[in-house]
């Protein structure tokens, strides 16, 4: 059974509401941690390989997920799986976010080429992550 228009519209309103607090959560984050990061110019190359795990564990089990093995009709699944995609997307952004942050501290002058590269990796899986739920609600109605 397909969800209602109704409901279509909620869940996608939903999904906005979830990819723009990750948003704002990361741009909170940065602005927290970054009065830390002026005493790790030094060894910023070593904290690229530890905080190069994260958003790499978080890419795997994000890209693995799918909309579609998700009951949209069910507010329980949608739930799961939007707790899922948010905690998934909040470790993504917020670590290529941090990196970028660290990258142009230790290359200034580098800077736009990696503010470009880390606006075009989050967004991407921004616009994935609605991608992703758009097209099962579409193939569900």
């Amino acid at each position: 059974m397909a969800p209602s228009k109704t409901i279509t519209n909620w869940i996608i309103k939903q999904n906005i509401l979830k990819n723009l607090t990750v948003a704002f959560l990361t741009v909170t984050l940065l602005l927290w941690i970054k009065p830390y990061l002026m005493s790790v110019k030094d060894s910023g190359l070593d904290i690229f390989f530890f905080l190069s795990i994260f958003p790499l564990g978080s890419m795997f089990a994000y890209f693995a997920f799918s909309y579609s093995e998700t009951n949209l009709n069910h507010v329980q699944h949608r739930i799961l799986a939007d707790l899922a995609t948010f905690i998934f997307l909040l470790i993504i952004c917020f670590s290529v976010a941090l990196s970028t942050l660290i990258a142009v501290f230790i290359y200034p002058q580098m800077t736009m080429p990696f503010m470009l590269l880390a606006t075009l990796l989050i967004s991407g899986c921004l616009i994935y992550d609605f991608w992703n739920l758009y097209s099962n609600v579409a193939a569900t109605e």
